[in-house]
């Protein structure tokens, strides 16, 4: 039987892959005239609607009402929600105002796993010994190395409202992150994730009127329509339900960790379907990333054997 840290590995690795194209896909939606609003208004729905047919079919086979929340927990489930719709509309944002090739974004991005090991130190009293240092540590330089940002720093082309959403970003993820956590101990995967959905479809839908998302989806029919779909269905149907299952297996700190594996894949896929060849700085720091990770698998494949 797999052990519950293989479990919880696997399944950030593979919320990491679908997510890997995203920022491809937005750049296209974007450019046929779709907003960030109305891109995670749909895609939010879609995804909402996918969660909510599973918790029924799961209540049909096994009877278990995954729809219940403690009334004590509702205002932490809408908070979760906040969350995660304040972290995607800026990041889109921040997206769509900064050259989406320049790596301060990119860079930013990988400092997410850093400031969620710290917030869990404070706010949970997480362990944080000298394996998950050095794994955090490797991994953040590796990253840093693999999209370039390190050691060739440019500040050409940035903009201080972009950079500003962009780590404004970083903190409700990892607010998100740390709820979602807490929320964990209690409930289902599904449930947290189908409220998720729920609450930020709600709260996109009130920050524009529904003409104006009619009028951006007709633009752009039927292939933005068709890359928003697959935002629902991959990138937050499939990947959010994985990435919780790997929260509630290894930890908040352990699964932000195992998101610095993101470079991996845009190296590979970029390799065999773009003939694009890595520098040597990239490929030093994806063994770097590649170090980190497996030196907190062995860590807490060592605890398990205990």
């Amino acid at each position: 039987m797999m052990n519950k840290f293989l479990k919880g590995f696997l399944c950030v690795i593979g919320a990491v892959f679908a997510w890997s194209s995203l920022e491809v896909t937005a750049s296209y939606i974007f450019a046929e005239g779709v907003g960030p609003v109305t891109m995670l208004n749909i895609r939010f729905l879609i995804a909402a609607v996918l969660f909510g047919t599973t918790i029924l079919i799961h209540k049909k086979r096994t009877g278990e009402n995954l729809f219940l929340v403690k009334r004590e927990d509702i205002s932490r489930f809408w908070l979760n929600g906040v969350l995660l719709a304040l972290h995607l509309v800026v990041y889109w944002f921040a997206w769509e105002i900064l050259d989406p090739n320049l790596p301060v974004i990119y860079a930013i991005f990988y400092m997410y796993p850093f400031v969620t090991a710290l917030v869990a130190i404070y706010y949970y009293g997480e362990k944080f010994n000298k394996n998950r240092k050095i794994a955090l540590g490797l991994g953040t330089l590796g990253a840093l190395f693999a999209i370039e940002f390190l050691p060739t720093f440019s500040t050409e082309g940035l903009r201080l409202d972009g950079i500003l959403l962009d780590v404004a970003a970083c903190f409700t993820w990892v607010g998100y992150l740390l709820v979602g956590q807490s929320i964990m101990k209690k409930y289902n995967p599904l449930t947290i994730v189908f409220y998720d959905f729920l609450a930020c479809f709600v709260y996109t839908a009130l920050l524009q009127a529904p003409s104006v998302t009619i009028a951006e989806v007709s633009v752009g029919w039927p292939f933005s329509i068709l890359a928003i779909v697959y935002f629902g269905v991959v990138a937050s149907y499939i990947a959010y339900f994985l990435y919780w299952t790997a929260v509630k297996n290894i930890g908040a700190t352990n699964t932000g960790i195992g998101e610095l594996a993101t470079p991996i894949f845009g190296v590979t896929l970029g390799y065999f379907f773009l003939a694009w060849a890595p520098s040597l700085f990239q490929i030093v720091g994806l063994l770097m990333i590649v170090s980190g990770l497996y030196l907190i698998y062995r860590e807490k494949e060592i605890v398990y054997d205990q």
